[in-house]
């Protein structure tokens, strides 16, 4: 594949991330509300003559508060994927580690959409017998709209194939 200069001016550029419903700010009120009700459930048993209650209480909340860190954690990976004249490079990004490019001739470059059981999907991009899965943690709305894009603007840069305003 062409090396993609840095000054190049990508055609299309997305990033993609797992999607999340709680903030964090969210999160840390879940867990401090959490805290407090523990609290109180254990302050009366503490009261009776349990005390021995309040620990495994306690040990709910630093599960969940675990729980929400590697959520957050597993919430930083990314995938970018870039169309440049000549080349779609795809970038992903771990939690930790090396980052991996992916780099494709757009021009024999085809996205496939492929539907499972229970609605479930998943999104390949192949050429010349080699494949390569992308958006593994988007949802299948997610995954649809993503590949709809990426034909379109494949298609159109087939069509023509020199450089474009972004």
């Amino acid at each position: 594949m062409p090396a993609v200069p840095r000054s190049s001016q990508p055609i299309f550029s997305i990033t993609l991330t797992p999607p999340r419903s709680l903030s964090r700010r969210g999160a840390r009120n879940v867990v401090f509300l959490l805290a407090g009700a523990t609290t109180m459930i254990g302050l009366i048993f503490w009261s009776v003559g349990a005390w021995p209650v309040i620990g495994f209480l306690g040990i709910d909340v630093i599960f969940l508060a675990l729980a929400f860190h590697f959520s957050f954690r597993a919430a930083r990976k990314e995938e970018r994927i870039e169309l440049h004249p000549g080349n779609l490079r795809v970038t992903r990004i771990p939690v930790r580690g090396t980052r991996q490019h992916f780099d494709f001739q757009p021009y024999w470059l085809r996205v496939v959409l492929e539907r499972g059981k229970d609605e479930q999907c998943s999104l390949f991009l192949q050429t010349h017998g080699k494949s390569l899965e992308i958006a593994g943690f988007l949802g299948p709305d997610e995954k649809t709209d993503l590949a709809a894009q990426l034909e379109d603007v494949l298609r159109k840069t087939r069509c023509n194939p020199g450089p474009q305003p972004v």
